[in-house]
């Protein structure tokens, strides 16, 4: 019998995942979220790929490959070389065929503001916050208004779209609320975890994590007032929480599809 010729898809992903094995993830340079999501992260721009691949690929079906990578990677681990995780990837871009491009950015900054409180844990630093934000802000580029306004204190696109991400893991809604507690032991935390300066925002928007009136002053003025430091403030409650009650695990912070 002669040998099973690969779809397309596993040609695709067997050739990201090469390259991926090949440059090694180590640390991940600042780069615009609106550059192809899949290519940059394993060092391989379009003169790497070839002027023909890089024609063929249409930017939405670069994020398909993109957050199918992402939820392989969740559901099986990294890519070890194992032909299986080249069918898996494949099977979950086969499940975002109809998927359009608003959903796929919300997934993609999903996981990059998770990446971001991981990386907040593994080195009880307030700096992966504040590196995540500053690409968000360099996405954005000149889209960003001077101003930020208080009913979108994401300010711009990317930034918008990390806001509505870290506001669906705070506002304490749907099947896993948030203890209590959380308002007094997540800024101790912070506190002692990251230092003083971050902890004083997280005092300052900590009613985020409260009721609907609390949660209104922590997405008001206090939003400008605390410029980048603001999101970065959420991306620091997130990791409390995930360290208090998810034992470490992102797990904890509900998904993108999470009803609430």
């Amino acid at each position: 019998m002669g040998k099973k010729q690969q779809s397309r898809g596993q040609k695709r992903a067997a050739k990201v995942a090469a390259r991926r094995k090949k440059a090694g993830r180590g640390h991940e340079p600042l780069r615009p979220i609106t550059t192809l999501p899949g290519l940059d992260e394993y060092g391989a721009g379009p003169d790497d790929l070839g002027q023909g691949l890089a024609e063929e690929l249409e930017a939405v079906e670069e994020m398909r490959y993109a957050v199918a990578e992402i939820r392989t990677v969740r559901a099986v681990g990294p890519y070890d070389g194992n032909p299986e995780w080249l069918e898996v990837l494949e099977g979950n871009v086969d499940a975002l065929a109809e998927a359009g491009e608003d959903e796929l950015v919300l997934e993609i900054i999903d996981d990059r503001v998770r990446r971001a409180v991981a990386d907040t844990l593994a080195s009880s630093s307030p700096e992966p916050a504040r590196e995540e934000v500053r690409c968000l802000v360099a996405s954005d580029g000149e889209v960003a208004p001077p101003e930020r306004d208080a009913d979108d204190p994401g300010g711009s696109p990317a930034q918008a779209l990390a806001f509505a991400v870290l506001l669906g893991w705070l506002a304490n809604r749907g099947p896993r609320p948030i203890p209590a507690a959380a308002r007094t032991r997540v800024p101790e935390w912070v506190r002692s975890t990251l230092g003083e300066e971050p902890a004083a925002a997280v005092d300052r928007v900590i009613g985020i994590l409260g009721s609907d009136a609390d949660r209104a002053e922590a997405i008001g003025p206090v939003a400008e007032e605390l410029g980048d430091d603001y999101l970065a403030a959420l991306v620091w409650i997130s990791a409390g929480l995930v360290a208090l009650y998810g034992e470490g695990s992102t797990d904890y912070l509900p998904g993108v599809d999470a009803e609430g």
